[in-house]
């Protein structure tokens, strides 16, 4: 049975000269973001299902600690509930240059409606919280601390809000283990105080980030 492919959809922003036109066997369409912990592309799988793809920047494929977190994100994610977050369709980071390849969730981060749209209408921000506190809580029920949560990982899809985004995620035992001393690991603005003081971390701090993405 022959599968038509899906178009990319329209507003994703194109490659770069330096992007790699495909990751483990998927054809790369664009760029959906990019940041410390990587650059995601939206992909095209051989069966033309569109797809998003996380790869780890050139120059920290050889840095064991960058390595560590990519590998410790991949295995977090998979242990969230999937009505919540981007499901992993396959785990490459392990590979030379490591990459995830999770589902592609159409619908923008809620960081560019309120951009290009302005405040939400109350009945839309109470649906939005309500989504995304349920998400958190299968997050915490999975054992993990997000420790990023903000508009911009928030994907308003048809479903409901979807959380992703576990580049910095954690367990609460090992909360103090994967970052320096004197190092915060997050977006300015979107910390938590517990974390900016060096007092114990736990899912309260994401509670926090949820009250300010609701304000």
């Amino acid at each position: 049975m022959r599968t038509t492919a899906r178009p990319a959809p329209p507003g994703v922003p194109p490659l770069l000269p330096a992007d790699p036109p495909t990751v483990g066997g998927h054809t790369l369409l664009g760029r959906l973001g990019t940041g410390g912990m990587g650059t995601v592309y939206l992909g095209r799988a051989a069966d033309g299902t569109l797809v998003a793809v996380k790869t780890l920047p050139a120059g920290k494929a050889t840095d064991p600690e960058a390595r560590r977190r990519f590998r410790a994100e991949a295995a977090y994610a998979r242990r969230v509930a999937t009505f919540c977050t981007a499901r992993v369709l396959e785990d490459g980071s392990d590979r030379t240059r490591p990459y995830i390849i999770t589902e592609y969730i159409d619908g923008p981060p809620l960081s560019q409606v309120v951009e290009h749209r302005g405040a939400l209408s109350p009945d839309a921000a109470v649906a939005v919280g309500i989504g995304v506190a349920v998400a958190l809580a299968a997050i915490h029920d999975a054992g993990l601390i997000h420790r990023d949560l903000k508009p911009a990982n928030v994907l308003l899809s048809r479903s409901g809000p979807r959380v992703i985004d576990f580049g910095i995620a954690v367990e609460p035992d090992l909360v103090n283990g994967p970052t320096q001393a004197g190092t915060v690991m997050g977006s300015p603005g979107w910390i938590a105080p517990e974390r900016l003081t060096g007092r114990p971390v736990t899912p309260a701090a994401d509670v926090f980030c949820w009250g300010c993405l609701v304000a």
